[in-house]
């Protein structure tokens, strides 16, 4: 009876994740929404969790948070600055960037001839997503460049929401392995039923 209860537990969640994945994908947060790196800077993000965003200077600084274990990967970290934040970074003043981008998508040899982020002006795409906490080592860009905001919105740049078919997959899975455990239960009172009747 126990198996049972979990087991339709899991199948309420992974229906409702998934129900809730499809309708945010096309109608919702994690909807691609497009922002220049100023309108983003200066207005937020709102409950963007999937974003572009046109623009953005890379510094040319990065922090390279090595793996803890085997099975861990590295993590590049960088700040995302508008036009006038470059600027100022130029002329030697301390700023606050709103975003900072980080990847686990790079290769570790970059790090020795400092080229893992170099100084470019493009377009960032990726998912607003806070990587682990004792992962988090964006205190540590250079401090005399940089004061970290209060409030600082981290995208995991290169990422993308599951896609619509995997979470579709999520809901028919949960319904269907729902389906199947109350059938399953269902015969076996059936056979308990007729055993006890013979």
């Amino acid at each position: 009876m126990w198996f049972r209860l979990i087991a339709m537990l899991f199948c309420i969640v992974f229906f409702i994740n998934g129900c809730n994945s499809l309708i945010s994908q096309f109608f919702g947060t994690h909807k691609l929404r497009t922002f220049t790196m100023e309108e983003a800077a200066e207005n937020g993000i709102g409950d963007a969790d999937f974003v572009e965003l046109t623009g953005a200077w890379k510094s040319g600084d990065y922090i390279v948070v090595p793996p803890r274990t085997g099975a861990d990967k590295a993590i590049l970290i960088f700040p995302l600055l508008t036009d006038e934040q470059m600027k100022a970074a130029d002329a030697g003043e301390k700023i606050q960037p709103a975003f900072i981008g980080w990847t686990k998508e790079f290769s570790l040899d970059c790090d020795l001839e400092n080229t893992c982020a170099p100084r470019i002006q493009g377009d960032i795409k990726g998912v607003v997503r806070e990587m682990q906490r004792q992962k988090n080592k964006a205190h540590m860009l250079a401090t005399n460049k940089y004061q970290l905001p209060e409030k600082v919105s981290y995208i995991e740049v290169g990422r993308q929401p599951l896609a619509w078919y995997w979470n579709l997959l999520f809901v028919a899975g949960g319904i269907g392995f729902a389906f199947w455990i109350e059938s399953r239960a269902s015969r076996n009172r059936q056979i308990t039923g007729a055993a006890k009747n013979s």
